[in-house]
């Protein structure tokens, strides 16, 4: 069952137990009270008869005896008052009835029973009376009096206020129920868009959202929710992404293997096979030699790579000498380096880090500018304090990076210019290293490049105390 349905049948339920009740306390206390009202003024009545009846018996002692007597007097209070009476002699016997019930007989003996000043009632078809019986004596002689009340109209009455009132509310109870459905699913709209949002997601739509906007108690929900799909949405992009980045990488690392592998091997099995010519064996040796160097730094590199994940990994930040950080970097570099390394505020001062990996951030960055083939043969290296931060920035004159790939050159083994990277043993694997470690000291690498004008890379470090 809808919850519209459930609200609008419990409404309802309430809402006929309340009507009900209250009726039935208003029908009720009102058909008392004119019973009780009836009961006092036949009891009144009946009592002026029991006056009129001793008096009769005072002026006719033989009233008793002769049965034309009785009937007369009875017929005439009748006529007179309106109401039924019957007469009893003292052993019970009827000397008159004229009570308007076809079997009085038995109601009037079951108000004698009764006794004196007890009511009883007696049914009849539709009609309903009120039944007094009481001893009328005189000289020793007793006789009963029973006077019936006729109390239809009393009864008649609240049947019909019953029968209106069982009216007036299957039309008020249509009415109501239309309002209260209406209400009801103007109410659980919001639910209900809940629930569609939710079996969207469920679906795969992960941008879906609800929309709503209020102050109730839904509309926070609502609220919640999409906050919710938001999360669940950053999260499948982000598994979307990672699943992506290592299909990417094993596809990267696969031909990075292959590409060179097979050139070694059909080198190898030249050498192996045959006698050739003392150019084409050093050829060949020069290229094992080349790619057996290249692979032993890729698969260095991906150890690295791997064992730093910034996710699962923290570091011990302690405070490292920048002149101490420049000198290791610079003989970490190729003895017979091409390229000037111009440093500029590495004389003094200290920043919080781990040495051999900075050394490391510092040594791939200072290389990729190296094969950028800066035009006036410099990479600058320079330090620059700004309150407690200090801004370490790598900048060449070289061939610069196209705005397009800059977004993605921190992705294991990419490379802008692939085959240019290889010949100068590039591996692709550089800057995602340098990302990595940037990231473990709490920085990021921010990249500025125009083709043809060179490219300048930062990233920020605490400042050590003292």
């Amino acid at each position: 069952m809808k919850l519209a349905a459930k609200l609008t049948f419990a409404i309802l339920l309430l809402l006929a137990l309340l009507l009900n009740l209250g009726a039935a306390w208003l029908i009720g206390s009102g058909f008392s009270a004119q019973l009780r009202a009836a009961a006092q003024q036949n009891a009144a009545a009946h009592r002026a008869e029991c006056y009129q009846l001793q008096k009769e018996m005072i002026e006719n002692p033989d009233l008793e005896t002769q049965s034309p007597l009785v009937t007369r007097y009875g017929q005439q209070r009748i006529a007179q008052t309106g109401e039924g009476l019957a007469i009893l002699s003292e052993e019970g016997a009827f000397l008159y009835s004229g009570i308007g019930m076809v079997n009085g007989w038995q109601p009037v003996l079951r108000a004698v029973d009764a006794g004196a000043d007890e009511m009883t009632y007696a049914k009849e078809g539709a009609n309903i009376w009120q039944l007094f019986a009481s001893p009328v004596q005189w000289q020793g002689r007793t006789l009963w009096l029973v006077s019936s009340c006729d109390v239809s109209e009393v009864f008649r009455l609240r049947n019909q206020q019953l029968a209106g009132f069982a009216r007036l509310e299957v039309l008020a109870f249509a009415g109501v129920a239309l309002v209260v459905w209406a209400v009801s699913r103007r109410l659980t709209r919001p639910l209900k868009a809940l629930e569609e949002s939710a079996r969207a997601i469920a679906a795969g739509s992960y941008d879906r959202r609800t929309g709503m906007t209020g102050t109730d108690e839904v509309a926070s929900l609502a609220a919640s929710f999409d906050v919710m799909a938001e999360a669940v949405e950053q999260r499948a992009q982000q598994l979307d992404l990672a699943v992506h980045q290592r299909e990417d990488f094993v596809s990267a690392f696969t031909h990075e293997l292959k590409t060179p592998m097979t050139s070694m091997l059909g080198y190898a099995d030249l050498l192996r096979s045959a006698e050739v010519k003392p150019e084409v064996r050093q050829r060949a040796a020069n290229y094992i030699y080349h790619e057996t160097k290249r692979l032993e730094a890729l698969s260095a590199k991906l150890m690295t790579f791997m064992t730093l994940d910034p996710e699962h990994k923290t570091l011990e930040l302690r405070p490292v000498s920048l002149a101490a950080l420049a000198e290791k970097t610079a003989r970490a570099l190729p003895a017979e380096c091409p390229i000037r390394l111009c440093w500029q505020g590495f004389e003094t001062g200290c920043v919080l880090g781990d040495e051999e990996l900075l050394t490391a951030l510092l040594e791939n960055l200072i290389s990729n500018g190296m094969r950028a083939e800066s035009k006036d043969g410099r990479i600058h290296i320079a330090a620059c304090w700004e309150s407690s931060q200090v801004e370490i920035m790598v900048r060449d004159r070289g061939r610069g990076i196209p705005q397009t790939e800059l977004e993605r050159i921190t992705e294991p083994f990419y490379m802008v210019d692939k085959s240019r990277a290889r010949a100068q043993n590039g591996s692709g694997f550089g800057l995602a290293l340098c990302d990595r470690i940037a990231r473990l000291h709490g920085t990021r690498l921010e990249f500025e490049s125009q083709p043809g004008e060179g490219t300048t890379v930062r990233f920020t470090l605490k400042e050590a105390a003292g």
